[in-house]
């Protein structure tokens, strides 16, 4: 197989599986009663906390599409990345 060819082929499918995560709501905010961001685990508010270098270059391998940003559990310290849908400005 060409060498181009499978280059592509692997960065296409990349990019897919990105679209298709991120249609499928994978890895992002979590809406509960008490409040607009919870913890997977406990349901509790979940507080931002600074990115790391490795957060960043998550950022840019994803090709920005998700704007992953940190957080951590006030009640269980769950710590992981969220993402959110941008404002549209559409009403």
């Amino acid at each position: 197989m060409d060498e181009f060819l499978a280059i592509s082929i692997g960065l296409v499918s990349y990019i897919i599986i990105l679209f298709l995560l991120r249609k499928m709501n994978v890895w992002k905010k979590k809406e509960c009663n008490n409040c607009n961001n919870c913890c997977p685990d406990c349901q509790e508010p979940l507080e931002r906390i600074k990115r790391g270098n490795i957060d960043h270059m998550i950022n840019y391998l994803t090709f920005q599409m998700y704007d992953f940003k940190k957080y951590q559990c006030v009640n269980c310290a769950w710590k992981g990345r969220r993402w959110e849908r941008s404002f549209s400005g559409k009403f």
